[in-house]
């Protein structure tokens, strides 16, 4: 799981982002370096199933570099194989069959890697490989498995990769916003004409200083028309999860008689 935090947001226990960014970057990212040993000492340091601020474990970085000897590492350490990708929920095995890399699938497969594991748009493995000629899951079972839980989406990743179509305010601006004002996140789930994936939200309470501030918010769109669980009543998010800031109309000065 991912690692656990106190409530101004700081990581708890030793380790820190610095040997984190390190250990993902052994793994996944424009110039990983795929080292076995830099591997082994991260997993002897407790970082097997860490995730990052997306989501991904070394175990899907690994995946998506086609860096066999390191899944392979990783599955013998017993790395969990169904951690999602925040953004499109999609599992290992998903990443896996869309990159086409054979030896990692079946190492997958053989490590129990679900696949009938749907992304949040209900794609699976299996759909994915019925496309082609492939039959790497005839000898697993069938079952339908839950779609993976809708999250509150980090707004400075979806604008990274959508920008300019995406943008979003300053982040000195989303810093600071106040009690009762309203903002707008966003939370990816099943394509539906009755849902939307943007939610606005007004603030009630914030905790932490900068830069773990954390804000407490009550839903302002039906919650039916939203990805959330049906029960959800205020959500917590970071600076980062802001996507759009309302700004309060200025107060009107009374006419002089």
């Amino acid at each position: 799981m991912a690692r656990e935090r106190d409530k101004e947001g700081k990581p708890v226990g030793n380790k820190s982002d610095a040997d984190l960014k390190e250990w993902f970057e052994n793994c996944g990212g424009w110039r990983p370096r795929l080292d076995l040993d830099e591997l082994r000492r991260g997993i002897a340091s407790g970082f097997l199933n860490e995730q990052d601020e997306s989501g991904m474990t070394a175990l899907s970085l690994s995946v998506m570099s086609k860096w066999e000897e390191g899944v392979e590492e990783l599955l013998r350490a017993g790395a969990e194989t169904e951690l999602r990708y925040f953004r499109t929920g999609e599992s290992t095995l998903l990443m896996a069959v869309q990159n086409s890399t054979e030896p990692i699938i079946l190492a997958l497969v053989s490590a129990g890697a679900d696949p009938d594991a749907p992304n949040h748009f209900g794609l699976t493995p299996r759909f994915w490989v019925s496309r082609g000629t492939k039959t790497y899951f005839d000898h697993v079972p069938q079952k339908e498995t839950s779609l993976p839980t809708p999250l509150i989406q980090n707004a400075e990743q979806l604008a990274d990769h959508y920008y300019p179509s995406f943008q979003i305010p300053t982040r000195k601006e989303r810093e600071t916003r106040k009690v009762g004002q309203a903002v707008d996140l966003y939370v990816y789930g099943p394509k539906s004409e009755t849902k939307q994936d943007k939610v606005k939200v007004r603030i009630t309470a914030i905790s932490g200083k900068r830069p773990n501030l954390r804000y407490t918010a009550t839903i302002e769109t039906p919650i039916e028309n939203t990805n959330l669980p049906a029960d959800t009543t205020i959500v917590e998010f970071g600076p980062e999860h802001i996507a759009t800031v309302y700004t309060p109309p200025p107060k009107s000065r009374k006419k002089k008689s």
